[in-house]
């Protein structure tokens, strides 16, 4: 390799052609970014020449470095003009090459004839007019998607024809740069004085850093350090320049071709190149392609920043066949394609739609590989999607921790893989259902109905989560014996959350004078209760806002459509046998409330099951949501008695807490203090368990355990895994399990005495 600084002339006042070769990427620069500031060093190389032409100093003359040039040299071929293989600086000659050409179109245009004949010997070889090889005149062999318009921009002052292309970059660079250039010679009294001396500066003021490897060089070193003025390489483009220099190596050079044009080439422009948001970072949509794919070979996560290095060293240790990769990439792109065009009356659509609205990214290599592999029937890539949806759903509902979620699709891909691939959907899910830790179980019908029935469901869930949970239950109405309706996405913002029984509720809701306070507790619990919820137009939830029940039912009446609706509020759902349709709408009340929400319940568990537990139509669901009635109700007296011990605890908040269930059956007194401890600092944090089972701590009152964890220390945090019950030792996870452990053997004990 040799490595100095070069005058611009000299690369390209000698007859040569660079060769950008086929691993590089399309052109891609543009006005705001790369054409102004070229633009900005030539006109002020050439505005200093002029100067020092009116009297000064040759040795405070300036030059301009416009980056490096990396080239590798190419056999001579008998008969035609030498070459080189341009490793980097592509997009800065090709743009240097438009510029020359249309700096001579414009000297012509103002008669400046000695400076169009020099620009002339930068923007062409000579080649004899016989020569079988015509494309040998120009000085840079572009790719073949730049090539017709890159012809155009370097095209003959005589050739007047109309570019092929008006929107090609290119193609704009050259209209661009002839504007600039225009503009700049009308500045002055003599346009061919400054012509001349634009072309002084180009050859003698202006220079590049040129690198020359020979054969024996790896070119890929030099490319991945070296990107200076341009636009920044994505991930994708160091990939394809590290597979298809693999090529050479791995004997299969002549196969480029085909795996460019059939298979890499839909990757370099259209959506792909579009940028998309993960997380908070805008990242190009191969990129994450790339990064999915990547992940589904590795078994772990493979993130977009570190992409290029996991890759690289992903090849070394698999020695793929970078043939192989490159074809396998096209079929996993393609397969992201299908699964994002799916109709919404998809199962498969719905479940990624699911994914997209709680910007759920970590099953997506797992769901590619299902859908991607050949060896796996479609009907096992379904069951296995419709798995992973189940599996997030149930724990978005029960709030349980998404933070190991990567590890855990990973090991069941490698578990996939190494198994009967032909069985995928059913190791996937067995995979799950087998999963112990709190960090990945799986929750069953139990958990799944007690968060359900969570009293202040519509607080306690994250809004998209819910939104996507309410969506989910309404699409599972759609059923064919309603009229044609395309299924909802959750990600749009098209429906609303709507409270039926309002939360304001004192104002046209009002209760009998005299009521018990036991009443007016049991309206609260139940405003925020899934029985209360439905999904509304904007429009239409503004419309609604506080409306009493006959006027609110008249309005739903005339405008919604939603299942959710009139399936289940202007209808009495499937299960409710006790009404006729009449009685029904003639209210609607904490009883229809209850009844609705065991209706949604009996719809959820269908519409995301999870095997081996009982069907939903084997549970009783009634005498679940007694039971739990009857929690609050004994939560009630305890918070009573506890206030009356003058027990230090809050009495004076209308909605129970979430450790009211453990308070119940005894795992928790009201009073016992709770630590969360800092690992590497040591800090600790405390709260105290309050009689309606919520927390006190030194930020103030909650009702649930992650919120009040979060707030102490500043950060996002699952308050069930990570708050300690200092009495026990365990946490509330812990405690938790062991609830639910004795309300099974309690279920099963009723069972049997039934019989």
């Amino acid at each position: 390799m040799r490595a100095g600084d070069e005058l611009l002339g000299a690369v390209f006042n000698k007859d040569h052609r660079y060769v950008i070769p086929i691993f590089q990427r399309p052109y891609v620069w543009d006005e705001e970014e790369n054409w102004i500031p070229l633009w900005d060093d030539i006109r002020k190389a050439a505005e200093s020449a002029e100067t020092q032409s009116e009297g000064g100093d040759d040795e405070d003359a300036q030059e301009y470095f416009l980056g490096a040039l990396v080239t590798q040299h190419r056999s001579p071929i008998p008969r035609r003009t030498p070459t080189s293989m341009v490793i980097d600086g592509q997009q800065r000659m090709t743009t240097f090459q438009v510029f020359l050409a249309a700096a001579r179109r414009v000297a012509l245009e103002f008669g400046a004839l000695h400076a169009a004949d020099s620009f002339a010997a930068l923007v062409r070889n000579r080649v004899s007019v016989d020569s079988d090889h015509p494309e040998d005149r120009l000085k840079v062999a572009p790719l073949a998607h730049d090539l017709r318009g890159f012809e155009w921009a370097v095209r003959e002052p005589v050739d007047v024809s109309s570019p092929p292309n008006v929107g090609h970059k290119l193609v704009r660079a050259s209209l661009w740069f002839e504007d600039a250039v225009r503009d700049w010679v009308k500045e002055s009294s003599s346009a061919s004085d400054r012509l001349d001396f634009l072309h002084f500066a180009v050859e003698n003021r202006i220079k590049v850093v040129s690198i020359f490897l020979d054969a024996r060089d790896d070119p890929q070193i030099i490319f991945e350090a070296l990107n200076h003025r341009g636009v920044r390489l994505d991930a994708a483009d160091l990939v394809k320049n590290l597979l298809f220099q693999m090529l050479e190596r791995q004997g299969d050079h002549h196969l480029e071709h085909e795996l460019l044009n059939d298979h890499w080439s839909v990757l370099d422009s259209g959506h792909w190149r579009e940028e998309v948001t993960t997380g908070r970072i805008k990242r190009v949509r191969v990129d994450i392609l790339l990064a999915y794919w990547l992940s589904a070979q590795r078994g772990e996560e493979s993130s977009a920043e570190h992409l290029f290095e996991d890759f690289k060293r992903w090849m070394r240790a698999s020695h793929a066949r970078a043939a192989d990769v490159i074809r396998d990439i096209r079929v996993y792109a393609d397969t992201m394609d299908r699964l994002q065009r799916l109709p919404m009356s998809s199962p498969v659509a719905q479940a990624l739609d699911r994914l997209d609205a709680t910007k759920t990214t970590t099953p997506w290599p797992l769901m590619l590989f299902l859908h991607a592999s050949s060896e796996i029937p479609e009907d096992q890539a379904v069951i296995g999607t419709l798995a992973i949806d189940s599996f997030l759903m149930r724990r978005a509902i029960c709030r349980m921790t998404t933070k190991d979620y990567n590890r855990l699709f990973g090991t069941l891909l490698g578990a996939i893989r190494v198994g009967d691939v032909t069985r995928a959907g059913d190791l996937l899910v067995t995979g799950l259902a087998s999963q112990t830790a709190d960090s990945r179980i799986w929750p069953d019908d139990s958990a799944f109905i007690s968060a359900l029935m969570n009293s202040n469901l519509y607080n306690d869930l994250v809004r998209a989560r819910l939104r996507t949970l309410l969506v989910g239950l309404e699409n599972h109405l759609l059923t064919s014996r309603a009229e044609p309706t395309l299924p909802h996405r959750a990600a749009s913002k098209a429906l609303t959350i709507e409270h039926v029984m309002p939360v304001k509720w004192e104002e046209n809701w009002s209760l009998p004078d005299g009521v018990p306070g036991a009443a007016i507790e049991r309206r609260n619990n139940s405003i925020h209760r899934l029985g209360n919820l439905t999904l509304a137009t904007q429009s239409l939830n503004s419309t609604l806002s506080n409306q009493a029940w006959s006027k609110k039912r008249h309005t739903l009446q005339t405008h919604s459509l939603a299942r959710l609706t009139t399936g289940s509020i202007l209808t009495f759902p499937d299960g409710v046998d006790n009404f006729t349709q009449d009685e029904w709408v003639s209210a609607w009340d904490e009883d229809r409330i209850g009844l609705r929400e065991l209706a949604l319940i009996r719809y959820a568990l269908m519409a995301w099951p999870r095997p081996a537990d009982q069907d939903a139509d084997m549970i009783d669901l009634r005498a679940f949501q007694v039971e739990e009635a009857s929690k609050v109700a004994e939560a009630s007296r305890v918070a009573e008695a506890t206030r009356v011990a003058g027990t230090r605890t809050r009495t004076d908040n209308p909605v129970h807490g979430d450790l009211l269930p453990l308070i119940v059956r005894g795992l928790v007194i009201p009073g016992d203090r709770l630590r969360h401890q800092k690992v590497r600092s040591g800090t600790e944090f405390h709260a105290t368990v309050t009689g309606s089972g919520g927390l006190d701590t030194s930020a103030g009152h909650f009702r649930a355990p992650s919120p009040a964890l979060s707030k102490l220390v500043g950060s996002s945090r699952n308050g069930w895994t990570d708050w300690t019950h200092v009495p026990t030792g365990k946490t509330l996870a812990e405690l938790r399990e062991m609830l639910r452990d004795s309300l099974r053997d309690g279920a099963q004990n009723d069972g049997e005495d039934d019989g």
